[in-house]
């Protein structure tokens, strides 16, 4: 496939996520390749790449006699359980893997705070929740995490179904700033525990 039809189908990939996550779908909502290939003037194969991509990744479902549908988004119980897990999996990999994330720098973290920063000015939801779990993956990438990141990212979009950071955008990026700060100064103590307190 050319890297042209790549891109296109990227494009539409991201854009649906999108829209999942700022709730333009809502859970259950059907989606259909024809309609969507309509609406962003392109053949069926990219919209079916995508529904097969986010359905992998946790936001997307098929249904027998319903075709694609939007996740319904985990119950309160298993949020938290999906939470822990998510945490359990940050902390875990800044415990073993902060020193190789000082030796290497801090540079890719810095680069998703700032796009949080502008995201968070925005108000955007999506481009919030985009830049927020970017910012994590550097972190988990940074300390050495790399092999936890396909599950890491299942358990991100059952919690961006729910995306429940919307109240204080100000509040979000100044607990990322927190995290990078203390993991800059070596407090790995502290690092963590901010962690635990902005994945929630």
């Amino acid at each position: 496939m050319s890297p042209i039809s790549r891109t296109i189908r990227q494009q539409v990939t991201d854009q649906i996520r999108d829209e999942v996550v700022a709730g333009a779908f809502p859970a259950g909502h059907a989606l259909r390749e024809g309609e969507l290939a309509e609406r962003f003037g392109v053949s069926r194969g990219p919209i079916r790449d995508a529904f097969l991509q986010l359905s992998q990744e946790g936001f997307l479902a098929y249904q027998a006699n319903r075709g694609v549908t939007v996740r319904q988004p985990p119950a309160s119980d298993d949020r938290e359980f999906i939470v822990a897990l998510r945490r359990q999996i940050e902390c875990y990999v800044v415990q073993r893997g902060m020193d190789q994330l000082l030796s290497g720098g801090c540079a890719p973290m810095k680069v998703e705070l700032d796009k949080l920063a502008s995201a968070c000015s925005s108000g955007d939801v999506a481009a919030v929740a985009r830049c927020d779990m970017a910012f994590h993956e550097a972190l988990l990438c940074g300390c050495g995490g790399g092999d936890f990141l396909p599950v890491w990212k299942w358990l991100c979009s059952q919690m961006l179904l729910t995306y429940t950071r919307l109240d204080d955008y100000e509040q979000v990026f100044n607990e990322h700033v927190e995290i990078l700060a203390n993991l800059e100064k070596g407090r790995k103590k502290a690092a963590i525990s901010a962690i635990k307190a902005n994945v929630r």
